[in-house]
C-alpha cells in the first residue's frame, strides 16, 4: 500500500507580480489565468497576511488556509475547467463563473476559444443574502457599471446590459 500524503504544498515565493495590464499566473493548466488589478490586490493582500504570520511564528494560522484555499482555486480548480455549467452565474452576471472557497468569493470570464481566464474579483466580505456588504451585490454593481466590458470584449464575449440600458426608455 503506497504511503499517503498529507497537507498541502507551499507555493515557492511570492505570487506574480502586479503591471499595468493584469499580471499573468504561470501555469501548466490548459488556460492561461489572468487578474484585474482589484483582483490581484486582494491576492496579494492574502499573501502578505499569510507572510506577517509566518514572521510571528504563526505557520498553521487561518491567514495561511485562507491564502492557500484561494491560490489552489486560481492555479488548479478554475484553469482545469473555468467554463463549467455548475460555476455559472445567472442574470446580468451571466457571463461570468464563480468559485466559493471557504469565506471567499472568486469570479471570473472565460473564453473556451481563447483558453483564457481573467479572475476579475476576489471577495473581501461575508456572504449576507440582502446586505448591501454582499459580495455578489457588490460584484452586480461593478458588472453593470461597466468596469469589466473591455475583459469581456478582450475574451470575445458580449457585455451585459448597463444599468442604464435596462430603464425603460422614454417616449419623446
Amino acid at each position: 500500500m503506497p504511503a499517503r500524503r498529507s497537507g498541502r504544498q507551499r507555493a515557492a515565493g511570492p505570487p506574480v507580480k502586479a503591471e499595468t495590464e493584469p499580471a499573468s499566473l504561470a501555469s501548466s493548466a490548459p488556460y492561461d489565468v489572468d487578474f484585474t488589478e482589484s483582483a490581484f490586490e486582494v491576492y496579494k493582500t492574502l499573501y502578505q497576511k499569510m507572510t506577517d504570520a509566518e514572521a510571528r511564528g504563526q505557520n498553521t494560522s487561518a491567514h495561511h488556509t485562507a491564502f492557500r484555499t484561494v491560490e489552489e482555486a486560481i492555479k488548479i480548480i478554475i484553469p482545469r475547467d473555468p467554463v463549467n455549467k455548475r460555476y455559472g452565474l445567472s442574470g446580468p452576471l451571466s457571463k461570468f463563473f464563480r468559485l466559493k472557497k471557504g469565506r471567499h468569493r472568486i469570479c471570473w470570464a472565460a473564453s473556451s476559444q481563447q483558453r483564457k481566464v481573467c479572475i476579475v474579483f476576489i471577495s473581501e466580505t461575508l456572504r449576507k443574502e440582502g446586505d448591501k456588504n454582499d459580495p455578489y451585490e457588490i460584484f452586480t454593481k461593478m458588472v453593470l457599471s461597466g468596469k469589466y466590458d473591455d475583459i469581456l470584449s478582450d475574451l470575445g464575449l458580449h457585455s451585459p446590459k448597463s444599468a442604464s440600458a435596462m430603464a425603460s426608455p422614454s417616449i419623446n
